[in-house]
């Protein structure tokens, strides 16, 4: 099967997963000693999205991320997005976005009230899902703020993640 003609079907979310992580340790890597974290409290919100695709090979799959913080007038919506490229058929590709500590802390104290992603293939919506689950698009009701959601090769995950989500086309 060629590329062209892809229908919802052809490329999907099967999972959105969200969570707070501890990044990476490279000092234990060098030295073979655990060491203790700077601030134990410092953690990374991670959206992790889980896809599939019945397509031989996909290019231009585009995942959108929505992140929804705070209650109120404090509300704000994270966006970000990555374009993967060269993905084979198969049901267990990742993709994720990081959003640094600071801004987990300021904007949310630590608690994300929803996450959703949308995935394009050539330019079209194909699927969408969110956690919690709802119908609704929540996401279109506020006012998105974009350039804090970071792609793994922005993050201290970099040497981590390079073969776990799928490669993303770089843009200048």
């Amino acid at each position: 099967m060629s590329e062209g003609g892809a229908s919802g079907q052809d490329v999907k979310i099967t999972r959105i997963v969200r969570q707070l992580v501890t990044p990476p340790d490279y000092r234990a890597w060098e030295t073979g000693t655990i060491f203790r974290p700077l601030a134990l409290n410092i953690k990374w919100l991670q959206v992790e999205v889980e896809f599939e695709s019945k397509l031989e090979w996909a290019d231009d799959v585009q995942i959108k991320y929505y992140v929804l913080m705070g209650k109120g007038q404090e509300t704000r919506l994270f966006v970000g997005e990555i374009t993967h490229v060269d993905v084979p058929r198969g049901n267990r590709h990742y993709s994720a976005m990081f959003m640094h500590p600071n801004t987990v802390e300021r904007y949310g104290r630590g608690q994300i009230e929803a996450v959703a992603a949308q995935i394009f293939y050539k330019n079209r919506l194909v699927d969408q899902n969110s956690v919690p689950p709802t119908d609704a698009r929540w996401w279109e009701k506020y006012t998105p703020m974009p350039g804090f959601l970071l792609m793994p090769q922005q993050t201290p995950w970099i040497l981590t993640s390079y073969d776990h989500y799928e490669a993303a086309k770089v843009t200048h």
